[in-house]
């Protein structure tokens, strides 16, 4: 699967995807800011994405999930809380909470990649 990875942290980012090539997932895309994971989104296509919920200053990947809804792109979104602010802006989406395991990673995947296929 091509997935796209959004987290603001340059470390965790790194810890993500050698989570995701440990499952045998070498098609990871990165970005730190909504921007530039819009521009991976216009000029790849995925077929699922994890975001970092909170990039920073105030952003979300709000904007981001509305994009891969639209799409019809599955995805999970990651946070160091146990819930979401709840807005309307927000498009529904799982929840992983970092630090996310293993499995719980590659269920989450497991997952999306089931939602990709019945599509």
């Amino acid at each position: 699967m091509k997935i796209l990875v959004v987290e603001d942290e340059p470390l965790l980012a790194m810890l993500l995807e050698e989570s995701l090539a440990d499952l045998g997932h070498e098609s990871v895309l990165s970005a730190a800011t909504v921007d530039q994971a819009l521009a991976v989104l216009d000029s790849n296509p995925i077929d699922c994405a994890l975001l970092d919920f909170s990039l920073g200053r105030d952003t979300t990947s709000a904007p981001v999930a509305r994009k891969l809804q639209e799409q019809g792109t599955p995805f999970y979104y990651l946070s160091g809380h146990a819930s979401l602010e709840d807005t309307d802006e927000t498009p529904d989406a799982p929840l992983l909470v970092k630090p996310v395991s293993l499995d719980a990673l590659k269920n989450a995947l497991s997952a999306m990649g089931r939602t990709t296929r019945a599509a």
